[in-house]
């Protein structure tokens, strides 16, 4: 095993949402080998429990609830009793998150309101309750995934860059007010998950097992931020250094491209 990981990983208590599939699912088999106490959070048990049971040789514990993180009480109630269990957090990865279109010619309300209720509203809602448990005892991890998209509007699909900007701008402000928190904020690029797969111009494709092994690395470092993979973080910056005007053009060739020939 890895002696940094083993060095920051080994006998933590772990919460992760999102549990059930892609980056969350690929986070819990990465750290499984590092007698992990977990706290696994998702809407889809099965799934969940199957990891634990691939996982029962190993000496990690397996805590598994069904959890919904747009109900803020369900959130709550969950974390709350888990610490009760494991005695301590040590670490929360704020992970479930859902995707899709809404720009102008393609807006539907139901989505909208799932990508604010999911992306936005369910990652506070699961932050706070996790630095809730984490700020009397003076410490622990927080890892928040926000995405790529959070570099500039992103055209075509601006309430999903909007969610991930917004937890990014929360995470850099509660660093300022908790320097005895850690504070990781993700930018991944494209995983091949779910998440994306009906997308056709995938750049820089990655599997969920190795993003998982450059995050539980970026974060045993101590990195604010982590944006992976390497050429994605030179796209990041440069988009962040456009003048706006040029990338209102740059969004408008793109919404061009988008549109069937």
């Amino acid at each position: 095993m890895d002696q940094l990981l083993e060095k920051y990983w080994a006998d933590k208590t772990v919460l992760i949402t999102g549990a059930s599939s892609g980056l969350g699912y690929a986070l819990v088999e990465a750290l499984a080998p590092y007698r992990v106490h977990f706290c696994l959070l998702s809407r889809r048990i099965e799934p969940m429990q199957e990891l634990a049971t691939r996982h029962a040789n190993t000496d990690s514990q397996f805590w598994i609830r069904a959890c919904d993180v747009q109900h803020r009480r369900e959130v709550e109630s969950a974390i709350a009793d888990f610490v009760k269990t494991a005695g301590r957090l040590d670490a929360a990865w704020v992970n479930s998150g859902v995707g899709g279109e809404t720009s102008y010619r393609k807006w539907d309300w139901e989505r909208v309101e799932s990508l604010i209720d999911t992306n936005l509203k369910g990652a506070l809602y699961t932050a706070h309750a996790c630095l809730q448990q984490m700020v009397p005892q003076n410490r622990g991890a927080l890892v928040m995934i926000s995405s790529v998209a959070a570099m500039r509007g992103l055209a075509g699909r601006p309430v999903y860059s909007f969610t991930k900007m917004s937890v990014a701008y929360y995470m850099e402000a509660m660093a300022a007010e908790l320097p005895q928190i850690q504070f990781t904020t993700i930018y991944p690029g494209f995983v091949d998950t779910a998440l994306n797969r009906n997308n056709p111009n995938r750049l820089w494709l990655m599997t969920p097992e190795r993003a998982a092994q450059l995050m539980l690395t970026a974060v045993a470092k101590g990195k604010r931020e982590y944006i992976y993979p390497w050429q994605m973080r030179w796209i990041f910056r440069l988009v962040r250094a456009l003048p706006a005007g040029i990338y209102r053009r740059v969004g408008r060739k793109m919404i061009e491209l988008s549109r069937p020939r």
